[in-house]
């Protein structure tokens, strides 16, 4: 069992973030992991480690604080990391690469190597081979290798004339368990960011359908850049029930240190002066919660589809298409997804797709299932049903939820198959 699968058996969902910050700073010692920890992350991440200038004991106290803390970690490392594979032969590369392992591969705490980020260019046949390395060399791990962004017109800064062809070559060459997108879209200006956010989602949906067991992680933003605004608490919710909601099963951060003015960065959760701002308090409550109330049940679910109601979004349908759900009356935007257990039970998500509005869902269900809410502890509960004050004679299953903005409630509904299916068995 690698430490992906781990995270389903454990119950944990693995959140992490982009660690950019030097060694013997606060971002970069052990005492660093109880700030992590208080922050929602549970699976942490080294600065980038030099095996010519550091001692290997700054990596293996922070995989130990880590393990106190009952977390996972990523680690840096330079033999790890393609940036330091170019030019070399892949005798080399291993070689780099069994070294750091011999040093740190049999850590409790490691989740796995850092492989790189946004391979692009004349740099994306060596990442793509980092990766098959690692994949092949410790399969009891999980790299670290994130792409950018996907727009139609981004492919160009990549050297691209394809995305979904440089994933499809990816997934040919390095044979992954993951897939993992850096996307921070949602807290771009709308509607174009939201849309590209969406749209770029569902390049990742569309190259890991034909693969089953593929995992889908997703980079979101927690530190506001170019033309971004300030994130609100309500701004975090709605990035991290967007990707749950679309079956992302991890999340990483950018950026949780800010370590001195540049650009137009702006109040990170931890700031230049390496305090804690308003980000830290809100994104620590909607990680936190947001692990207690579906952070398991998420990693036990199967994504099957989604559909966007009151606003389209990324090429997904935006009508329902459903044996579960017949209808949604709303008077804002929403998205709707399924998924499956391992067992075939079906859950429905339903989530306010907006950063402002707040008000009641309906959901009329077919038939009459029994549906039950997912709640705190991941606890079930029967679903109230709503009453219909237009029609109080209507006879359809009902169900409304409150929602704020950004907010996901998740079902699990015991629905009767329809007729014409039943008669296929009978």
């Amino acid at each position: 069992m690698n430490t992906l699968e781990m995270t389903k058996r454990d119950g944990v969902f693995p959140i992490t973030f982009h660690n950019y910050s030097p060694w013997g700073s606060p971002a970069g010692r052990p005492e660093s992991v109880k700030d992590w920890k208080a922050l929602g992350i549970t699976v942490g991440r080294t600065p980038n480690f030099h095996p010519d200038k550091q001692d290997k004991r700054v990596v293996l106290e922070m995989l130990d604080a880590c393990a106190e803390e009952g977390m996972k970690c990523f680690v840096c490392d330079d033999r790890g990391g393609y940036g330091h594979h170019m030019g070399k032969s892949e005798d080399e590369v291993r070689r780099m690469f069994e070294a750091s392992l011999k040093d740190f591969g049999d850590h409790p705490a490691l989740f796995g190597f850092d492989a790189g980020d946004e391979a692009c260019k004349d740099r994306i046949g060596t990442g793509f081979r980092t990766a098959k390395i690692q994949f092949e060399m410790a399969p009891h791990l999980t790299p670290f290798m994130t792409f950018g962004g996907y727009t139609p017109t981004g492919t160009e800064w990549m050297g691209l004339r394809s995305y979904r062809r440089y994933l499809e070559e990816y997934i040919r060459v390095a044979n992954p368990t993951l897939l993992f997108q850096n996307n921070g879209g949602l807290v771009s200006p709308e509607p174009d960011g939201v849309d590209s956010f969406y749209r770029g989602q569902k390049v990742y949906v569309d190259a890991a359908a034909p693969y089953p067991d593929m995992k889908r992680w997703i980079t979101l933003c927690c530190t506001p850049h170019l033309t971004m605004d300030l994130l609100s608490e309500d701004t975090f919710r709605w990035q991290v029930s967007a990707s749950a909601m679309l079956g992302n099963t991890g999340f990483a951060w950018f950026l949780v240190y800010v370590t001195k003015p540049h650009w137009n960065y702006r109040q990170a959760p931890f700031d230049e002066h390496w305090e804690r701002t308003e980000a830290f308090e809100h994104l620590s409550r909607v990680l936190r919660t947001f692990q207690k109330m579906h952070g398991a049940t998420m990693l036990k679910l199967k994504y099957q589809r989604s559909f966007f109601l009151g606003q389209r979004y990324g090429g997904f349908p935006y009508t329902i298409d459903s044996e579960l759900v017949k209808g949604v009356k709303c008077d804002f935007p929403i998205l709707i997804s399924e998924f499956v257990d391992d067992e075939g039970r079906d859950y429905v998500g339903i989530m306010n797709n907006t950063r402002e509005e707040v008000g009641q869902a309906v959901i009329t269900w077919h038939d009459q299932p029994e549906v039950y809410q997912v709640g705190w502890e991941g606890e079930e509960t029967v679903a109230r049903d709503y009453f219909d004050d237009d029609n109080p004679s209507n006879p359809a299953k009902m169900t409304g939820p409150w929602l704020a903005p950004g907010q996901m409630e998740l079902y699990r509904v015991d629905s009767p198959p329809a007729k014409w299916l039943s008669q296929l068995f009978s």
